[in-house]
């Protein structure tokens, strides 16, 4: 039985990215690359690849990259049995352009399948829920089903990725329940209602975080690194000299190290740091995921961040 489950997307990541510097509203001669993505399928093979006994649960459409991406998750020892297939629908697509420093510029998300995952299809699931050490869940779902999850499994550590300022939302009324959140600043003001432009304003949303009762709080800081704030303890840690060939799924190694962290009682500076040691990894790849991601690699790297 697995003990970290994930909820979450699972789509099919298109990127280009230019030669040049990117010209918005003209064609950019460039590179594109197709692979398999979503922010819970990303976790949920970082985890897996972190050597962690991990299952999933989401849809996919009846298509061949559909399918292919759940082979391949259970080619890598995830847990494929709660990943359905809806026959009307094809796979969700994550469509993305990086600029001339392979940051993301701008994308387009149809995460259309994943509306799916409700609490009739997790209640069918329930096995793979109830048993889990941690439940994982990304902000791609469906408000009722953040809710469902978040009351029905209060006995269990629960990890919430917002994903986007405009999906935060939808756990914004639950937000207390959740054991542990990994906001960027954008989703964190969305979510406590505190505007933040400096590290007074970010201290005082993280004591607002863990005053509604969230036990471990990481606020991504993008290039400057990640504030991480328990009841007892709270820092910084930033990223080091990392040499960027795509920063795309560098959040989510980063929420697959927090599950590790979870389920093997690490404490929020050592969590903090086994994070960013994973992102510097994904950073050094030019997939979502790199293949070479590891226990062993982030362990050596640790010393370096």
């Amino acid at each position: 039985m697995a003990d970290i489950t994930i909820i979450g997307g699972i789509n099919i990541d298109i990127e280009g990215r230019p030669y040049n510097k990117l010209k918005y509203k003209d064609s950019n001669p460039g590179k594109i690359s197709i692979s398999y993505g979503g922010v819970g399928r990303n976790i949920a093979e970082n985890a897996a690849r972190m050597g962690e006994k991990v299952a999933m649960l989401s849809f996919i459409g009846n298509d061949q990259m559909g399918i292919g991406a759940k082979n391949h998750l259970a080619q890598i020892g995830v847990d494929v049995s709660g990943i359905n297939t809806i026959e009307s629908r094809t796979s969700a697509i994550y469509l993305s352009i990086l600029d001339d420093d392979n940051d993301m510029a701008l994308a387009i998300s149809d995460m259309d399948v994943v509306k799916y995952i409700l609490p009739e299809f997790l209640e069918k699931n329930i096995d793979l829920l109830s048993k889990a050490k941690v439940i994982a869940m990304d902000g791609n779902l469906e408000k009722e089903t953040i809710k469902y999850v978040a009351e029905k499994f209060k006995n269990i550590p629960l990890f919430f990725d917002p994903v986007s300022t405009l999906k935060a939302v939808r756990a914004k009324d639950v937000i207390g329940k959740f054991t542990c959140i990994k906001p960027n600043i954008m989703e964190a003001e969305i979510l406590s209602g505190i505007e933040i432009k400096d590290e007074t304003d970010l201290k005082r949303a993280g004591s607002w975080f863990i005053e509604q009762g969230i036990e471990k709080l990481f606020i991504t800081l993008n290039k400057d690194g990640v504030y991480y704030k328990d009841r007892n303890t709270e820092g910084f840690v930033s990223p080091g000299s990392v040499k960027i060939k795509s920063a795309t799924g560098a959040g989510d190694s980063f929420s697959a190290a927090i599950l590790t962290g979870m389920i093997n009682d690490m404490c929020i500076e050592d969590i903090a740091k086994y994070g960013m040691a994973a992102a510097q990894i994904t950073m050094e790849s030019s997939r979502a995921v790199n293949q070479d991601i590891c226990k062993e690699e982030i362990e050596r790297r640790i010393k370096n961040v």
